[in-house]
């Protein structure tokens, strides 16, 4: 069996986009922008750009890289800042999530009484 070429993000839904991988960021870009994917996702593979990197860009460096149109630059910045809230408010859910599971696992509570002597007066 054949491996996958795919761009798709494998854990899209677990992972936050900062972590993204190029091949994520030219998937969600593919998905999100597709205009935009077609006119420039050769320079955001060219560039490597990553997750961590999608939420540096600004007007200037979008420009550096070849994006010329002021809108087309506009909406890269309406759209990446859109992830980076949802990106944002992932990673929150995670590390509450992992805050949980690190505090049941700090105060484990016996789920059968141990010789437990309860009183009512």
């Amino acid at each position: 069996m054949e491996a996958s070429t795919s761009t798709r993000p494998s854990k899209s839904t677990s992972v936050a986009a900062c972590f993204w991988t190029n091949p994520e960021v030219l998937h969600w870009m593919k998905n999100s922008l597709p205009e935009l994917f077609n006119k420039y996702g050769g320079f955001f593979k060219a560039h490597g750009i990553r997750g961590r990197t999608l939420f540096m860009l600004n007007d200037n460096l979008l420009l550096e890289m070849g994006i010329t149109d002021s809108q087309d630059r506009a909406q890269f910045r309406i759209e990446i800042a859109k992830l980076k809230i949802k990106s944002d408010l992932l990673t929150l859910k995670n590390t509450h999530h992992k805050g949980n599971i690190r505090f049941l696992e700090e105060n484990q509570i016996s789920e059968s009484p141990q010789n437990e002597n309860v009183s009512i007066n």
